[in-house]
């Protein structure tokens, strides 16, 4: 291996894994079914304290949380390919690193596979179905895999919390919950604001929506104070590829996203190249962990589970 890689992927890979391994399955609450609880809408009244707040002119919350599932439940199925470029800054000053992604899932996130890759050379590979999650490091020394509950955090993972319902809520692809609180803060963006059920220390997520577009630009993850654990950019949307479904109902993605944590160790920039749902990036053994697993033939498991390294 060489000096490049021995300095740049254990950042690189570190990076990844902060990336993937977050939350569970979906965070539902318990509300009758078609039940819609409308938080108080308000704006910021200017030429006033910060914080005085008057009722803005009613918007229709369930009209916007409708139309947001509308969208997500378009993505049911997902792939794509694309760039990602990695920045970051250490005591040695700015570095830059790239790979190739490829990102699919199936049943509105369940299934989760997460590649990446230089030079045709595989630095990782995430996944998930329902019950636990993996990570595969085939340029660690020794090759390891890890395994962990769904819900439960990787050791020395960048972002305090855990499970991959996180990454789906950056890229904008969790249906909302009923019950959202609606700010508007200026005439062409409002902010909503809900309660996740506990991963970890995120617990609430607040969202940016143009309202000329009413698709998410800006996704912040937040713990019990309000503080931001990770965000993400999401822009230059465009209509995922969904030839199974009618033109109405194909959803827009984000086409770049930039994601960030809170310790400012690195951002990355996504480059999606054709997202939609092509059956060619959807196989059933992308989603199938011993089969990746007799391909990656890992020498050290660690399930977090059971404790200690198996060889």
């Amino acid at each position: 291996m060489s000096r490049v890689y021995q300095v740049i992927l254990p950042v690189f890979i570190s990076i990844f894994m902060s990336v993937f391994i977050f939350a569970a399955s979906a965070c539902a609450t318990a509300q009758k079914p078609g039940e819609v609880t409308l938080a108080p809408t308000f704006v910021a009244e200017k030429n006033s304290s910060a914080d005085a707040k008057v009722v803005a002119p009613a918007l229709d919350v369930a009209a916007i949380v409708s139309q947001q599932n509308h969208r997500v439940a378009g993505l049911k199925i997902f792939a794509t390919r694309g760039s990602a470029e990695l920045r970051w800054h250490d005591e040695n000053g700015d570095h830059f690193e790239q790979a190739q992604v490829d990102l699919a899932w199936r049943n509105g996130g369940d299934d989760i596979s997460l590649r990446a890759d230089k030079m045709g050379e595989r630095l990782a590979w995430a996944g998930a179905n329902a019950k636990q999650w993996w990570l595969f490091e085939p340029k660690r020394e020794p090759s390891r895999l890890w395994l962990g509950a769904r819900d439960r955090p990787v050791p020395d993972s960048l972002l305090p919390f855990a499970g991959p319902d996180a990454l789906l809520e950056l890229l904008a692809a969790l249906p909302w919950p009923n019950t959202v609180a609606i700010m508007q803060e200026s005439p062409d963006n409002f902010t909503a604001e809900f309660v996740r059920s506990p991963r970890g220390k995120w617990v609430k997520t607040r969202v940016e929506v143009p309202k000329n577009s009413g698709i998410p630009s800006h996704i912040w993850l937040l713990d019990a104070k309000g503080n931001v654990l990770a965000e993400s950019e999401l822009s230059l949307p465009v209509m995922a590829v969904m030839n199974h479904l009618p033109m109405a109902d194909r959803p827009m993605v984000a086409s770049k996203i930039t994601l960030k944590s809170v310790s400012n160790v690195g951002v990355w920039q996504i480059f999606w190249d054709e997202p939609g749902a092509r059956e060619d990036r959807l196989k059933d053994r992308l989603f199938d962990l011993e089969v990746i697993r007799s391909v990656m033939r890992p020498i050290e498991v660690i399930d977090l589970e059971k404790g200690q390294p198996k060889r």
